[in-house]
């Protein structure tokens, strides 16, 4: 009973942490980076002898490099996107334990997770191993990049004035061979009346 009453008072009735620690939040990503990092690997495979029996032999080999992921990330954590966002948002922090005594928090954890993998997209895509499309795609929707143009339309914070006004009342138009002559402003009378 002194044990369930302990339980109570350290969750407060809320479902329990997946991760009690940042430590602990830290060193499973730190599995799953190693994990698509190119790393030396174990196999076995049947080998057969000179008189035809097979046995089972086993090597070594160096394992290409995989793509960092969040849902990757989030599959070797054992959870989903969305507690990742969670945790992300700051939202455990407080319950956070700092073995370390670093001041770590979850939220910081997860970011500079997710940083990596941003850098790791980017440099796929900027050096051609991910297409393009597929690259800016993502870094669109997970990263915040905007693909737009931003004009700003005022002179030191201050609204253009309006040309009306400011153009001459008559038009004077001078060719190469250095004659001049008036522009016809009778279409746009027309166009007025």
């Amino acid at each position: 009973m002194a044990d369930n009453d302990s339980n109570e008072h350290d969750n407060k009735g809320g479902r329990p942490l997946k991760f009690q620690s940042v430590a602990e939040l830290q060193r499973k990503i730190d599995e799953y980076f190693g994990e698509c990092d190119s790393h030396v690997a174990t196999r076995q495979y049947f080998k057969k002898k000179a008189d035809g029996t097979q046995y089972l032999a086993e090597e070594e080999y160096l394992t290409d490099q995989q793509p960092y992921t969040v849902n990757g990330l989030a599959y070797a954590l054992d959870t989903s996107r969305d507690v990742l966002i969670d945790y992300e948002s700051g939202k455990y922090d407080e319950k956070a334990e700092d073995f370390d005594g670093t001041g770590a928090r979850f939220s910081n954890t997860i970011k500079r997770a997710k940083a990596k993998i941003a850098a790791d997209v980017e440099r796929r895509t900027m050096n051609g191993s991910t297409p393009a499309a597929a690259g800016i795609f993502w870094l669109k929707n997970n990263n915040g990049w905007k693909d737009r143009q931003e004009v700003d339309h005022t002179t030191k914070d201050q609204p253009i004035p309006l040309l009306a006004g400011l153009a001459p009342a008559e038009l004077v138009v001078e060719d190469d061979d250095g004659s001049t002559a008036q522009a016809d402003d009778s279409a746009d009378e027309d166009q007025q009346s």
